[in-house]
């Protein structure tokens, strides 16, 4: 009985049950293919996509509407149209070629009614307000897609990387999905940085690919610099990647303006070469695109006080350090044959000597008198192969730091 019912529809049998409890697999007519139990299909039951372009021809019949289905407009076919004196309309639903058929009805002089959802309360309603009003696009959706971000799942890493800092890209695989537009991130934090709330690696990645499910835009690669300031591009191989990898059309995110520059300089140029690729930069907090002429006044007053703050805690931390200086303090770095003193009480001399180093002196000072006429990167050569011990953590000796020594211990 079952099958007679399928191949009065049109249907055609791909795999058939071996009893009442296994469903069959069944192609419609219109190519879709099914799976229903034998009983289902006596019952009524049918190609669900079938069901919902059906509910579609009954809704445009019950507001009088002239449609078409399957009609060609332009380059594409489009499962309804609905042509009149004064208004052109297509109606679909098309997840993978969505954005094709969206510019291929507009260059057409066509507008666009896009239903993922038939049990949406007052479809009906909304149909016909959209085409009464003649709207240029309308779309009724059903659920936001599936996230298709998340997906920057391969990992490279720069030149730079060492210990918890370094450069590293963490990208998609390909290929990529068609019709959507691609977003790259880049994401910064420094050493003091990492564990503070809204600045850490993890939260500016999340927010990253939020803004991209935003934007309908797919994620294609996060661009890393982990423990590195952001006072210059120079030392940020993750930035370079980033600018170097651009493609016309791309978007850049970021969660904040602090986060890809704290000079004024370097983020106007960042912008500016971003804008001359025609991609865009958003920076989240500030739900702005960076490119518009509103925003690019927005990131040079932003830019202007990532770099005042800037300045103003180095200004701080200079006055810090001249108080501490002149109080006897400032615990530097101390010069080759003196070590700091473990005694820091007051009235005590910041720094002691380092006997193994000063001994380390007295020999240089013996072999200059071998050599006195020596240039000195002769005499450095001369030092090396004397197999006098480097300084500190040195492989070698170095003309200039043997010539500060020198200089500092009246050595001639």
């Amino acid at each position: 009985m079952s099958k007679d019912i399928i191949e009065s529809k049109g249907g055609v049998i791909l795999k058939d049950s071996e009893d009442v409890f296994d469903e069959i697999q069944i192609k419609c007519k219109n190519g879709h293919i099914f799976s229903k139990l034998s009983n289902d299909i006596f019952m009524g039951e049918w190609c669900s996509e079938c069901v919902e372009d059906t509910r579609l021809d009954s809704m445009l019949s019950a507001l009088q509407l002239p449609f078409v289905k399957n009609q060609m407009v332009g380059k594409y076919e489009y499962e309804y149209a609905i042509i009149t004196k004064t208004r052109k309309f297509v109606i679909f639903d098309d997840i993978d070629n969505r954005n094709k058929l969206c510019q291929n009805a507009r260059e057409n002089e066509f507008n666009v009614i896009i239903i993922d959802d038939f049990e949406k309360e007052n479809l009906q309603s909304l149909i016909w307000n959209a085409i009464k009003q003649n709207e240029e696009f309308t779309t009724i959706e059903k659920k936001k897609e599936e996230k298709q971000n998340e997906t920057c799942i391969l990992t490279k890493s720069l030149d730079n990387e060492k210990d918890d800092t370094g450069s590293i890209i963490k990208y998609a695989p390909e290929p990529y999905p068609d019709n959507t537009l691609r977003a790259v991130g880049y994401i910064r934090v420094s050493t003091a940085m990492q564990v503070q709330d809204g600045f850490s690696l993890e939260a500016q990645e999340s927010k990253i690919y939020k803004e991209c499910d935003n934007r309908n835009l797919f994620c294609r690669g996060l661009y890393i610099d982990k423990g590195i300031s952001g006072g210059s591009t120079n030392k940020r191989l993750g930035l370079q990647e980033m600018m170097k990898g651009l493609n016309e059309g791309d978007w850049v995110i970021v969660s904040s303006v602090s986060r890809l520059a704290r000079d004024t300089v370097d983020l106007l140029s960042i912008s500016k070469k971003i804008e001359n690729l025609n991609c865009h930069l958003v920076v989240i907090d500030l739900n702005l695109d960076l490119t518009t002429p509103s925003g690019k006044l927005i990131l040079t007053l932003m830019g202007s006080q990532a770099q005042f703050e800037r300045e103003l805690t180095s200004e701080r931390v200079k006055t810090v350090m001249g108080h501490l200086r002149e109080r006897g303090m400032l615990r530097t770095k101390p010069p080759y044959g003196w070590k700091l003193n473990p005694n820091h009480a007051e009235g005590e001399p910041m720094h002691i000597r380092n006997e193994d180093e000063q001994e380390m002196i007295k020999r240089i000072r013996a072999l200059r008198s071998n050599y006195p006429k020596a240039k000195i990167t002769e005499f450095t050569r001369k030092v090396n192969e004397s197999g006098l011990p480097p300084p500190r953590k040195a492989k070698m000796w170095y003309h200039s730091s043997l010539k500060d020594i020198m200089t500092r211990e009246g050595i001639k």
